[in-house]
């Protein structure tokens, strides 16, 4: 069986790594460097820029979210707009310089027009 899964190939200076695109969580710009963090816990740091990073998973569900940050969609948890961060699924913070509007522009959302929503002030908000 075949698995439908891309994998994303990084040589480092010991090892070619075959990464799937799911194991990511974000990854952080360091100068020249970028470091990737992985869902399990595990971190690598790459020669390359984030820059170069984003293009090879361009394709792939991730959003740069600043200059320095590339997360992965699929592990937001939630979007601090006062604070301006992201909280991943691990409890990581990344933080943001793009707009809500761009970052939310970027997910694959299904929104259900008939849903009420509560503000940070309570009040309820109706999307349509």
């Amino acid at each position: 069986m075949r698995n439908n899964l891309k994998k994303l190939v990084i040589h480092t200076q010991d090892q070619v790594r075959f990464i799937n695109q799911d194991d990511i969580l974000y990854c952080k710009s360091d100068d020249c460097y970028t470091c990737i963090y992985f869902f399990n816990g595990e971190t690598l740091v790459i020669c390359n820029s984030l820059t170069r990073f984003a293009k090879k998973v361009g394709h792939w569900n991730f959003i740069r979210v600043g200059q320095s940050y590339l997360i992965n969609a699929n592990y937001i948890k939630t979007i601090d707009k006062k604070r301006k961060h992201i909280v991943m699924v691990n409890d990581s913070i990344v933080p943001f310089t793009a707009t809500i509007k761009c970052i939310l522009g970027s997910l694959d959302l299904v929104i259900d027009n008939d849903s009420t929503f509560l503000t940070d002030d309570k009040a309820s908000m109706q999307i349509s």
